[in-house]
Order: structure tokens, then C-alpha cells, then sequence
């Protein structure tokens, strides 16, 4: 694989263009997604879909989730990185002002969320790992500080270190859907998983719903990734494409198998959660390393974005803002953060995909594919933004995160050709 000095080219490229000559393959960016992808996040959205839909329900809902992440939020705002070689920060000021893309792409769409979303996956793993040390509770803060800064070390040295983890993530995936899928057929059978009737009764936009909300985060940053890439469309729809599909597509429908088998047990209170459904499947203990494993290759994206957004905002260095981001998301694991988060994350998806629809529409539809980057506060895009996020936070209807990005591009757009 290729390399080059992360210190130096990661740093260089934290506010300007990164030149034709550095971009790598689009092969990297999609090993960072099918990383950052394969989470326990996947297994949870898929534990979840099953309290409301059948597994052909379940199935449809990930293909529909999935496809609206990819070719709504990731290949329209990861091509305008391609083309400018600029992260989704810089791209911001197009949109929102140099100083409105500090508030709405680098805090909203990524500093607030990814530091989070940190603590939340150091939680997950921490408990996971102390449940395989034995389940002594007390570990577990200690674990949290122990995964939390060995998270964010190859996020530190850039995209390319990062890549090599997550090529790690692979034989991860393929080894825990073999002894998921393996239980769920020796448990249920093929005939019993095609028969179950969740308790009660929602609807494939509702699953798919559940899928755009755990992940619009992560397909809204996309340009800090793909600004490394040939400056190709088709070079970003495969990554896109690539980076998805196989692991949420995989990773949900056989945890909603698991799910579904481990619940027919009798003995799950909670089927989104990995560690019980896998704990009640009779799993080897190899099992929850392996998720361990995935966690990291997840975590490394929060903080290497949320690292890009703290240097667009205050300057100094990205290597030291990525460790300062992961060591704020640490202490939010080890005050509990879990508790409080899954309401706070609702908020943010209402608001982050609207942000990134009125970046998709000043680019593609009211610049015509030019940067048009301005200075201070730019009015027209922040207000957009926010009626978008209102209406998608206040009215649930349909996908909520697809309404208020559509809702935001079509305002700033109807704004800037009325006005003219």
C-alpha cells in the first residue's frame, strides 16, 4: 500500500487541497467505511428491527436504509471531496460562511456526535471486555480508559494506518457471521426464522428509519475520506458502494437472525444488545474479541474526523486534537454517557443530514460544481439548515433525516433563484 509521512501530509492537508499526486485508491476509503460500518451499532439496529418486523421485513428495511445512506448522503457529499480535495469543513464554507461551517459541519455534523458516538462504542466495548475477563463491574472503568486511548492511536498517524486496521474488520465480519449464522440454523432452523412474528407490528420505512438515523452521521463526513481519492465519480460510488453494503447489509440481517434465535431461547430481555444475544447463543468467547475488533476499527473515524473539525476550528495540530477528542469521549464512557445518548442522538441525526443537504445543494445546484466558498456567517444556508432540522426533529413522519435534508436543499436553493 502506498504511504507517505502522516505527520506531515495530514497536518498540511488539514485546511487546503490535497493535490492530484497524493490521492490513493479508492480501495482505502472503502476498507475505512466497511471498518467504520462493522459495529456494534449493526448488530444493535439489527437486534432492534426485529421488535417490530419479520426477517423478509428486516431484510428489506436494511437494503432501503442502506441504499438512502449510500447514493442520498454518501456518494453526492463524498464526490464534492473528491473534486476539491478539501474535508467536509472547508467544503462547508460554501454553504454556511467560513465561520457558520464551524457551527453546522464541524460541530454538528462531526465534533458533537463523533466525541459521543466515542464514548458511546468505548462503553460497549469496555463491557464487553469485562464480561469476557469474567464480569467484575469494577474493571470496566478501567477498561474504558485502557480502549479509549488504544482506540484513537492509528487514527492519530492518518487515513492510511487507519486503513490497515480496518482491513482487520473483514475476516472479523466473516468469522462472526459464520458462528452467528451457524447458532441461528442449529437453534431455529431457516423455517423458524422466516416464521417469527415480532410482538408488535411497524413497517419497512420505520426499520429503515432505524437505519439512516444509526448511521447519517458517518455518511455525511464522507468527503474527509474521500478528498484522498482519484478524482473520479466512479472511483467514490465504489467506495460507497463497497464500504455499505456488505457489512450492514450482512452484519444487520445476521443479527436479526441471532436475535430472533437467541429471543426464541427465552432468555433475552434485550435483543439489540450483542453481548447478551451472543452470551444466551452459547458463542465462544473469541466471538466478543473479534467485536472488540470492530469497535476499534469504528472508533477510529469519530475521532479522526472529529480531530479534522477541532484543527478547522481552532488550528494548532490534528494529531493532538484526534487524542484530546478520543480522551473527551473517554471521560463521557466513564460518566455514563450511555444513558443519556440515544435521546441526544435523535436530536443529532434530525439535524446533521439537513446540514449536508444544503452543502449538496449549493454545490450541485446553485454553484453548478464550483466551490463558492464565503466568508463570516452565510444566512441563506444556516437558516436553511435549521427549518430543515426542525421539521425533521418536531415531525417524525416518514425518514425523518431524507425529509429535513430535502427540505433544507429545496429552501436554499428556491432561496438563491428567487433572489438573483
Amino acid at each position: 500500500m502506498e504511504s507517505y509521512d502522516v505527520n506531515v501530509s495530514e497536518g498540511m492537508y488539514a485546511k487546503k487541497a490535497i493535490p492530484e499526486k497524493e490521492r490513493k485508491s479508492w480501495i482505502g476509503v472503502a476498507a475505512i467505511y466497511f471498518g467504520m460500518t462493522a459495529a456494534l451499532s449493526a448488530f444493535a439496529t439489527g437486534g432492534a428491527l426485529i421488535s417490530g418486523l419479520t426477517l423478509i421485513q428486516s431484510i428489506g428495511a436494511t437494503i432501503l436504509g442502506t441504499a438512502i445512506l449510500v447514493f442520498l448522503f454518501f456518494i453526492p457529499t463524498g464526490n464534492i471531496g473528491a473534486r476539491e480535495g478539501l474535508n467536509t469543513y472547508m467544503i462547508g464554507e460554501a454553504a454556511f460562511g467560513s465561520k457558520g461551517s464551524n457551527i453546522a459541519t464541524a460541530f454538528i455534523i462531526t465534533i458533537i456526535p463523533c466525541v459521543g458516538w466515542y464514548g458511546v462504542q468505548v462503553s460497549i466495548a469496555a463491557t464487553a471486555l469485562t464480561e469476557v475477563l469474567g464480569g467484575n463491574e469494577s474493571l470496566t472503568p478501567w477498561m474504558m480508559i485502557i480502549l479509549g486511548i488504544i482506540f484513537c492511536i492509528p487514527a492519530m498517524f492518518g487515513v492510511i494506518s487507519m486503513a490497515w486496521l480496518d482491513y482487520l474488520a473483514v475476516p472479523a465480519i466473516l468469522i462472526i457471521t459464520i458462528y452467528g449464522f451457524s447458532k441461528a440454523m442449529s437453534i431455529t432452523g431457516m423455517e423458524g426464522l422466516f416464521e417469527y412474528t415480532p410482538t408488535s407490528s411497524q413497517t419497512i420505512v420505520w426499520g429503515a428509519n432505524l437505519m439512516v438515523g444509526s448511521m447519517v452521521v458517518g455518511a455525511s463526513f464522507t468527503a474527509d475520506y474521500t478528498r484522498w481519492t482519484r478524482n473520479k465519480l466512479s472511483h467514490v460510488s465504489y467506495a460507497g458502494i463497497v464500504g455499505n453494503f456488505p457489512p450492514l447489509l450482512i452484519l444487520t440481517i445476521i443479527a436479526a437472525m441471532m436475535g430472533i434465535s437467541a429471543s426464541s431461547l427465552g432468555n433475552v430481555e434485550e435483543p439489540w444488545n450483542i453481548a447478551e444475544v451472543m452470551k444466551v447463543l452459547g458463542l465462544p468467547i473469541i466471538s466478543l474479541f473479534l467485536v472488540i475488533i470492530m469497535q476499534w476499527s469504528t472508533n477510529i473515524t469519530s475521532s479522526y474526523s472529529a480531530g479534522l473539525a477541532l484543527t478547522k476550528v481552532f488550528g494548532w495540530s490534528r494529531f493532538w486534537w484526534t487524542l484530546i477528542a478520543a480522551i473527551v469521549g473517554t471521560v463521557l464512557s466513564l460518566v455514563g454517557i450511555m444513558q443519556f445518548f440515544i435521546g441526544f442522538l435523535g436530536i443529532l441525526a434530525a439535524f446533521v443530514a439537513p446540514a449536508a443537504g444544503v452543502i449538496i445543494s449549493e454545490y450541485y445546484f446553485v454553484s453548478k460544481g464550483k466551490l463558492n466558498r464565503k466568508n463570516g456567517l452565510y444566512w441563506p444556508g444556516i437558516i436553511s439548515w435549521l427549518i430543515g432540522g426542525f421539521v425533521a426533529f418536531l415531525l417524525p413522519f416518514f425518514i425523518p433525516a431524507v425529509n429535513g435534508a430535502i427540505i433544507s436543499a429545496v429552501i436554499y436553493y428556491l432561496y438563491h433563484t428567487f433572489s438573483r
